[in-house]
């Protein structure tokens, strides 16, 4: 387990937590991963309406920077899909990786708050067939502690 991680990146500050947390893992287990970012087409989207095609190439890079900093068994791609599809995109593309886990990252709006806004995390926890890694942005703190190394990088 964790030797196949899909990275699914949605915004920066979103993306911090679940790439610490990916960063965890790879560098635990001495795996790979893929970072993936589904840049939503739909007319009805959370925040991704305005995002450009320029923005998400931008975040992808940035997310697979921060990898290539820690590990040397990043991949990264950008994916295109409409509202309704992002999670089944996702799920997809973990399929097709071979994905032995999913990490994303979520704002923590469970329960009706998240219902409104079609929770991507929400959607891929209940179809993934493998374990998916949530991590909310409201408990992280940016940094990745290398234990083994006894020093914290800042991931920004």
């Amino acid at each position: 387990m964790f030797e196949r991680i899909l990275l699914a990146v949605d915004t920066w500050d979103q993306a911090k937590g679940a790439v610490a947390t990916a960063i965890d893992l790879v560098t635990k287990s001495r795996g790979e991963v893929l970072i993936v970012h589904v840049h939503d087409t739909g007319l009805v989207s959370r925040e991704t309406v305005d995002e450009t095609q320029a923005e998400a190439r931008l975040l992808t890079a940035a997310t697979f920077g921060v990898l290539a900093k820690r590990t040397t068994r990043a991949l990264g791609g950008l994916r295109v899909a409409q509202s309704a599809g992002v999670a089944r995109q996702i799920l997809h593309e973990a399929k097709d990786f071979g994905a032995d886990t999913i990490v994303l990252g979520s704002r923590g709006l469970g329960g009706f708050a998240g219902l409104p806004l079609g929770s991507v995390a929400h959607r891929v926890i209940q179809l993934a067939d493998c374990p998916v890694v949530v991590a909310r942005v409201a408990e992280t703190t940016g940094a990745v502690h290398a234990r083994d190394e006894g020093r914290t990088a800042t991931v920004a």
